[in-house]
């Protein structure tokens, strides 16, 4: 196993949105009020944006007004802990590994990875909005940024509230005008459209629960596309969590992929993120 790939892939996908984001870290996305009218969108909203959009139909107009409250709708949480079996692919390597995620909304996302059905301690990763935590444990290693320093490990800044959404799985970002809406059959979607991102989500219909998101940069190079699908729905705290759950990220010519499967999940409990740095570690 190579605990650099390793650790960096996983860092990698959980800051998944890195490049999907021009925002600073810890700036929360600005959600643009949406009106569904006779020209499917405001003029207001077409100046502000400068983008052409297309007038919808009557039909695509009431789809479009139908599905926009699932859109809004979240996994709402003050705590969240869970365990993920996971696979990844990417710079190639593959590697299974075990990941055990805590997060304090808006505060604290903490992350202990395992290998080896748990015997290897891997790592373990603590990200606030100002700072980076990373104790490589198999080489020994720790690695202390300030978020606006994220660069050094990877090419962008993080965006921590996109980050949250991806690990409880709600919408990576809710922002955009709504450009389009189809049913499928045993599907709806709905697409959204702003001067940063393009952004496609799926839902079931037989249970209104989101099959997929899908989002990709307008103008940022490289382009970066990301594709979330969800399945295994359980009611946990009188909520819907998705417990399955790939993450497919193309950036360039490189390319990311995540198979998640969720247990011992619980919603707002006591948790706590321990992170004891082990002495003669290098500092880098």
């Amino acid at each position: 196993m190579s605990s650099g790939q390793l650790w960096k892939g996983l860092l990698i996908i959980l800051t998944a949105v890195y490049a999907l984001s021009s925002c600073k870290t810890g700036k929360k996305p600005v959600r643009k009020d949406v009106v569904v009218d006779s020209v499917a969108v405001t003029e207001t909203a077409k100046d502000s944006l400068l983008i052409p959009y297309p007038v919808l139909n009557e039909e695509k107009k009431a789809l479009v007004a139908l599905l926009l409250p699932l859109q809004e709708r979240k996994i709402h949480y003050h705590t969240f802990t869970g365990r993920a079996k996971a696979f990844f692919q990417g710079g190639g390597e593959k590697h299974e590994f075990t990941a055990g995620i805590r997060m304090q909304k808006d505060r604290v996302i903490w992350v202990s990875v395992s290998a080896l059905g748990g015997l290897v301690q891997v790592a373990r990763l603590m990200i606030t909005p100002d700072s980076i935590h990373l104790i490589n444990y198999l080489q020994r290693e720790v690695t202390m940024l300030p978020a606006s320093e994220a660069s050094k490990l990877l090419p962008a800044d993080i965006n921590f509230e996109m980050l949250q959404n991806l690990i409880i799985g709600n919408l990576v970002s809710s922002r955009g005008v709504p450009t389009d809406a189809t049913d499928f059959g045993g599907t709806w979607s709905l697409q959204l459209e702003d001067r940063q991102y393009h952004q496609l989500i799926a839902y079931n219909k037989s249970d209104t629960t989101m099959r997929s998101n899908q989002v990709r940069t307008r103008s940022t190079e490289p382009e970066t596309g990301l594709m979330l699908q969800f399945g295994n729905y359980e009611w946990i705290s009188n909520q819907r969590f998705p417990v399955s759950r790939v993450i497919n990220i193309i950036t360039g010519e490189d390319q990311y992929y995540l198979d998640m499967n969720f247990s011992g999940v619980a919603i707002d409990q006591p948790i706590d993120f321990p992170f004891v740095i082990p002495k003669k570690y290098t500092l880098k």
